[in-house]
């Protein structure tokens, strides 16, 4: 049993070789592809035709019930003249506001100081905005230069102090000068620089005192304005703010009125869209006629695939020897022999025999191997017209290496063997189980080739009446003594009959067993092969056959 097992192991359903197989198990199922495409392409395909009709007249039918566009044209106007209104009324609101409180301005005072006290005015003016300007530019560049110009402005010239600190910071800035732009980092540098800044602080705190002074000794000399005399006069502004109020409602209520009307164009226009979509449905006749057939093929495609996932068959030889556990001895595929259309024995000889095809060589290589001489095999299989061909050819090859030969077909419900070497039926085995005839006349002699000769037991038919108690058993034992007188022994039966532990005519335990590529199950050959072991049987090998149905 663990050699039945353990080749399963590199047959993984998640492989990609076992996806290929059954795609291409799925490719021979030829039938289920057309009938299902064939079904598909004529319903796709009317579909294609009749939906658009019905888009059209569904695309007609929605044109009709649309309703008329409202026209906003009136609407924009009638909002663009409110507007208006309310711009116009916010501009008389503005001016009546202005006319109701304006200030009169009243005319220029006349400066009434003496001579003397204007030209002091003017002289203190001119000393602070000198002073000024100067403490600006300190403020704004703090170097030794702008420190200089602000002691020497005509309000600091005459103080003694200024003029100390002055002569101070020419004497720093004399010392300051040899380091030029590389002493930064030189701490004498650093030093003087502090106190440049330093004697630069003390003339601002001292032009910002002579400031102060300054602007107090000139404000009692400025003249004074009298304030403006402020004219009321009233306006009533509640009939614009009426008019108004009146015009930005007739704005809103024209606003509400637009987002209706474009809100109802905006629903008009898809509807038109929707119709118009709705009528150019619709392809050109060919490409119909292409979508429909690439939709059939790939759902025909589809259902086979389905199927053989569902239940998986034999695809190739790898596969059939890790399911049955035995190698494959012969793998049947068409040939097309030259001779035999060239001499007339081989023209009139039964077209399903091929005694040089390389496979039923092989096959009858492999049990008369020397050594190992099998003397009686039973070709098995399900499919009544496969297990007669190879059986036939089997023994076809074995007369054709000059070995006497006997085929015996134990199937009565087929009669298969006699259809493949063109041989009557009657009496067949039938007829020796149920005592009306012996081996004697059972037998039927035929010729492979030009002059081999095979002897065959056709099987019969139901109508030669029931079988005999004890009939099987003798049959088998008439088998084992026929071992003497023939070389081989073909038997071709069914493999249910195969598997009969008793009552059967099978002499030996030597089995063939027969599947079809793409058409026996996985489960059908493990199921075969494990029944067969179960009696008993010895299981040489399986034989594929990868051709049509052999027709009689």
């Amino acid at each position: 049993m663990s050699a039945v097992l353990s080749p399963l192991a590199r047959v993984t359903p998640t492989s990609y070789t076992w996806l290929s197989a059954r795609a291409r198990n799925a490719l021979r199922r030829r039938t289920v592809i057309s009938v299902v495409s064939g079904t598909t392409f004529v319903a796709v395909l009317m579909g294609l035709v009749l939906i658009p009709r019905q888009a059209s007249r569904a695309a007609h039918l929605t044109a009709a019930q649309v309703e008329e566009r409202p026209d906003t044209a009136s609407m924009l106007t009638a909002r663009q003249a409110a507007i208006n209104q309310v711009t116009h009324a916010e501009s008389a609101l503005a001016d009546a506001r202005r006319a109701t409180a304006r200030p009169v301005t009243p005319p220029p005072v006349v400066d009434t100081f003496p001579p003397e006290l204007r030209a002091e005015r003017d002289s203190l003016a001119a000393l602070l905005g000198a002073l000024s300007n100067a403490m600006d530019r300190a403020a704004e560049s703090p170097l030794p230069p702008a420190f200089r110009a602000l002691g020497q402005t005509p309000a600091l010239a005459a103080n003694p102090q200024v003029r100390v600190w002055l002569d101070s910071l020419d004497l720093v800035d004399k010392l300051r000068a040899p380091f030029g732009a590389l002493g930064a980092g030189d701490p004498v540098y650093v030093s003087l620089t502090a106190r440049v800044n330093e004697l630069g602080r003390s003339i601002r705190d001292v032009a910002t005192l002579k400031q102060s002074e300054l602007r107090a000794r000139l404000a009692p000399l400025q003249p004074v304005r009298a304030d403006p005399e402020i004219v009321d006069t009233h306006i009533d502004t509640m009939p614009l703010i009426a008019s108004r109020t009146a015009a930005q409602t007739q704005i809103a209520m024209a606003n509400r009125a637009l987002t209706e009307m474009r809100e109802r164009n905006m629903r008009i226009d898809s509807t038109m869209t929707k119709a118009r979509e709705l009528a150019n449905i619709g392809a050109p006749p060919l490409a119909m006629l292409g979508a429909a057939l690439v939709i059939a093929l790939m759902i025909g495609f589809s259902t086979a695939f389905a199927g053989e996932l569902k239940r998986p068959r034999i695809a190739h030889t790898r596969e059939a020897e890790a399911i049955a556990g035995e190698r494959v001895l012969a793998l049947v595929r068409p040939t097309e022999v030259v001779e035999r259309h060239r001499r007339q024995a081989d023209i009139g000889a039964p077209p399903l025999i091929d005694i040089v095809s390389e496979s039923y060589r092989t096959l009858y290589l492999h049990l008369a191997a020397t050594g190992a001489s099998i003397p009686v095999v039973t070709v098995a299989g399900e499919t009544p017209a496969i297990v007669a061909t190879v059986a036939a050819n089997l023994a076809a090859v074995a007369a054709y290496e000059l070995r006497s030969t006997l085929l015996i077909d134990a199937d009565p419900s087929a009669g298969a063997v006699s259809s493949v070497l063109r041989i009557k039926r009657e009496p067949g085995l039938m007829g020796i189980l149920t005592g009306k005839s012996r081996w004697i006349d059972a037998i039927v002699s035929t010729t492979i080739g030009r002059d081999r000769p095979l002897d065959v037991v056709p099987s019969g038919t139901g109508r030669a009446g029931t079988i005999l108690p004890g009939a099987s058993d003798e049959a088998r034992a008439e088998l084992s003594r026929m071992e003497r007188r023939y070389d081989f022994i073909v038997i071709s039966a069914p493999t249910d009959y195969a598997q009969l532990p008793t009552n059967t005519i099978i002499p030996a335990q030597d089995i063939v067993l027969c599947a079809r590529v793409g058409t026996t199950s996985l489960d059908e050959l493990r199921t075969a092969v494990k029944s067969l072991r179960g009696v008993g049987r010895r299981l040489q090998g399986v034989v594929l056959w990868d051709d049509d149905t052999p027709r009689f």
